[in-house]
């Protein structure tokens, strides 16, 4: 009997855990599954659960609706230059506050960690708080643990505050779902800003539309975000 080898495959233009598998296997003759041989029907139904299992896993939050309230989080985050335990609420700046989620080895938040800190830079003076959250699974990734956090923050001269959030409560409380992943509320702790740093994550000097700049500006200068809501682009956040 040959081996059975199955195909699971996604529709090359929509490859994403949200379309259904396309599943074949070598001891499966072409024509309707109804006619399929016992084994045959067996096999493709465990691959299909074990498909079913990692989209359920894969599914990502709705983020918070723009206008929202800064959430009330009741898990505290973890400073990782201290390790002391952070309240979210000690983290809002007096005119906007910035969250960005953040990553160790995600290559995304690599190519955006020069323009995360000029924008850090260029906003810290105005009573604007940027924090950086990583709310990786560090049991599974020990790159996204407190220790390896310091010392990405130390090594790459990160001036922003940097937390960890274990248990991946801001997250979801956010609807984070990517890494980098932007959230701005205003002085009135208002969500006014959610998606992506800019238009281009390749190439920063291709940059046309730099969204997160563009919403602090907005904030502070009492304007209205002119494009509030973007898709984030990046690693898939992997919460404990």
């Amino acid at each position: 009997m040959p081996p059975l080898l199955i195909d699971v495959r996604l529709p090359y233009r929509h490859r994403s855990m949200t379309h259904r598998p396309v599943l074949r296997s070598s001891a499966c003759p072409d024509g309707p599954a109804r006619r399929w041989p016992p084994l045959c029907r067996a096999v493709v139904l465990a691959a299909a659960l074990v498909f079913a299992g990692v989209a359920t896993v894969s599914a990502q939050p709705e983020e918070l609706p723009l206008g929202s309230p800064m959430p009330a989080v009741d898990e505290p985050l973890v400073n990782v230059r201290s390790g002391d335990a952070v309240p979210v609420d000690d983290l809002p700046g007096d005119a906007a506050t910035v969250f960005i989620f953040w990553s160790n080895q995600c290559p995304w938040v690599d190519k955006y960690e020069e323009r995360v800190q000029e924008l850090v830079a260029a906003v810290q003076g105005d009573a604007v708080s940027v924090v950086l959250v990583n709310a990786n699974d560090a049991s599974a990734f020990p790159r996204e643990s407190l220790e390896a956090s310091r010392t990405r923050a130390e090594d790459a001269g990160i001036d922003a505050t940097y937390v960890r959030d274990p248990q991946g409560a801001l997250a979801s409380a956010l609807g984070a779902s990517r890494t980098p992943h932007a959230f701005v509320f205003d002085d009135a702790q208002t969500l006014v800003y959610a998606g992506a740093i800019d238009d281009s994550p390749a190439d920063a000097s291709a940059v046309s539309k730099p969204y997160l700049r563009t919403a602090v500006e907005a904030v502070l200068a009492g304007d209205p975000v002119p494009t509030p809501d973007t898709k984030a682009f990046g690693c898939t956040i992997k919460r404990p």
